[in-house]
């Protein structure tokens, strides 16, 4: 997980996740946030006893992106921690098995026909999407700041 820190009030940063968020029923590893208007609203969120997640508000353009989901325990709103969601993972480690299995197959087998470029460009495909949903997030995440009211 990712460590984000916020330094204002615990209720200031709770009020602005409320006015900034629609509501979820299901979990947000399931949701899909894509939608074409906002409301103003920067995100979806979903509350449990003891702590906020939130996601991004997709466009349908960005909706290939891997979902990462900010959690904010209500004990310490000041330290959001950044996940991916239950795909997100799940799709890292079905690239990753891929990647492992055409590594230790072509040193076990050095005629193995597998071809290791092409599994390395998924891997770094899913990365540079992870990195374009990371900086969509950040940029969301921070015009969340912005929202804060002292």
């Amino acid at each position: 997980m990712i460590k984000m820190n916020l330094n204002f009030r615990n209720t200031k940063i709770d009020e602005a996740i409320r006015e900034n968020s629609k509501r979820s029923s299901m979990i947000l590893d399931l949701v899909n946030t894509t939608s074409w208007i906002t409301d103003e609203k920067l995100f979806f969120g979903r509350e449990f006893k003891n702590r906020l997640e939130v996601t991004r508000i997709k466009t349908p353009f960005t909706t290939i992106l891997p979902t990462l989901i900010i959690v904010f325990k209500k004990k310490d709103l000041q330290n959001p921690k950044l996940r991916l969601s239950f795909f997100g993972y799940a799709w890292f480690s079905i690239l990753l098995l891929i990647f492992l299995f055409v590594i230790i197959k072509k040193i076990i087998d050095p005629d193995f026909q597998g071809d290791l470029a092409f599994t390395i460009l998924l891997v770094s495909f899913f990365f540079l999407l992870f990195a374009i949903e990371f900086y969509i997030t950040k940029k969301t995440f921070n015009r969340l700041k912005l929202r804060i009211k002292e």
